[in-house]
C-alpha cells in the first residue's frame, strides 16, 4: 500500500496532478470531489494554514486530501479524492485515517460531495456521524420568471472592482455571523475570486439603503460555469445563484427574494438554460424561497463528524 505525503504547499507539478485527478472524478461521479474554495486556491499552492496529503502510485496521484485546522471552535474539516480505478483498494481509508491523525483535538468534519454510498460507509467505519447536509437545487432559466419588486427605499447597482470589497466583506459577515465557511471572510477571499475567469461585476448586485443610498444592506453575486459566449448569451453553461446576502436588520423585508429574482432575471437574459445554488438542507426558510422560484433539490452533500 503506498503511503500519504504531507505538504504545506503545493508545487505546480502537484497542483496540475490534483486538478487531472478532480476532472478523472468528477467526470466518473458528476459532481466534483472538492469545493469551490479548494479549487480557488489550488494555482497558488493551496490556501495558507492547510495541509494536502497525496497518494501516488508509480508516480501517478491516486488520492489527495486537503486538511484545514484553522476553525478551532467547530473542529478540523477536509475534503479528499481518490482516482476511481483504485477505490476500494484502501486509499480512501488511508487518507482518512491521516486526515484523523493529523487533526489537533481529534475532531474532523469530513465532507463527501454527492452523498455517494462508499463514502457513507467509509465514514461509519471510521466512526464517523453524518452532522449536516447540503442541497443543490436546479431550476430551468427557460421558463417565466416572477417580476422584480425591490423594496421601497432601496436602489439596486452593480458591483464595482476597487470600491466596494470592504463594505461588501462587513456586510456577508454580517448577514452570515456564525455560519462554518461563509462567516468570517476577509479582504483576501473576494480578492481571489475577483481574479478567476468567471467573475463579472455586471452579475453581482448590491442593495443600498439610507438618505443617500450609502448603507449597504443586500447583495446577490451570480456565477456562470463552463461554457463558451456569443455576444451575450452563453452556451453550454450553467448559472449559479452563488451567495445571496442581507442585513439582519433586513430580514422579513423581502430583499432576499427580490435580490435573488434580479440576478435570475440577469442569468436568463445571458441565455443560460439553467441556474444552480446550494443551501443547507437546515435553513428551511431559504428553502422556501427557493422552491417558491421552481427550484428543486437534484444532489446533496454531507458532512461526516468525528468527535474527539
Amino acid at each position: 500500500m503506498p503511503t500519504a505525503d504531507a505538504l504545506d504547499r503545493l508545487l505546480p507539478d502537484d497542483v496540475a496532478q490534483v486538478r487531472d485527478l478532480v476532472q478523472v472524478v468528477s467526470a466518473a461521479d458528476g459532481v466534483p470531489p472538492l469545493s469551490d474554495h479548494v479549487m480557488l486556491h489550488l494555482p497558488g499552492g493551496g490556501d495558507t494554514s492547510v495541509t494536502h496529503l497525496l497518494v501516488r502510485d508509480g508516480g501517478s496521484l491516486i488520492g489527495y486530501a486537503h486538511l484545514d485546522v484553522t476553525d478551532q471552535v467547530a473542529g478540523s474539516s477536509a475534503e479528499l479524492a481518490v482516482h476511481p480505478d483504485r477505490r476500494g483498494s484502501g486509499v480512501g481509508r488511508l487518507l482518512a485515517e491521516e486526515l484523523l491523525r493529523r487533526s489537533p483535538d481529534g475532531r474532523l468534519r469530513l465532507w463527501a460531495h454527492g452523498d455517494r454510498p462508499e463514502a457513507a460507509k467509509l465514514a461509519d467505519s471510521l466512526g464517523f456521524v453524518r452532522s449536516r447536509s447540503l442541497w443543490r437545487m436546479e431550476r430551468p432559466l427557460a421558463e417565466a420568471l416572477p417580476p422584480v419588486k425591490i423594496p421601497e427605499g432601496v436602489a439596486v447597482r452593480t458591483f464595482v472592482v476597487g470600491q466596494d470589497e470592504a463594505a461588501w466583506t462587513a456586510l456577508n459577515n454580517r448577514a452570515f455571523a456564525g455560519h462554518p465557511e461563509q462567516g468570517d471572510w476577509g479582504l483576501e477571499e473576494i480578492e481571489v475570486r475577483e481574479g478567476e475567469p468567471w467573475f463579472d461585476p455586471e452579475g453581482f448586485f448590491l442593495a443600498f439603503r439610507g438618505l443617500g443610498m450609502e448603507d449597504l444592506v443586500g447583495f446577490h453575486w451570480t456565477k456562470i460555469h463552463g461554457g463558451h459566449s456569443h455576444g451575450d448569451h452563453a452556451h453550454d453553461a450553467v448559472g449559479e445563484v452563488y451567495v445571496v446576502g442581507v442585513d439582519p436588520s433586513e430580514q422579513g423585508r423581502g430583499l432576499g427574494p427580490a435580490l435573488t429574482l434580479r440576478g435570475l432575471h440577469h442569468l436568463q437574459d445571458k441565455g443560460l438554460p439553467t441556474v444552480i445554488l446550494y443551501v443547507d438542507e437546515s435553513n428551511t426558510r431559504a428553502i422556501a424561497v427557493y422552491e417558491g422560484l421552481g427550484f428543486a433539490r437534484v444532489a446533496t452533500d454531507v458532512s461526516f463528524a468525528k468527535l474527539a
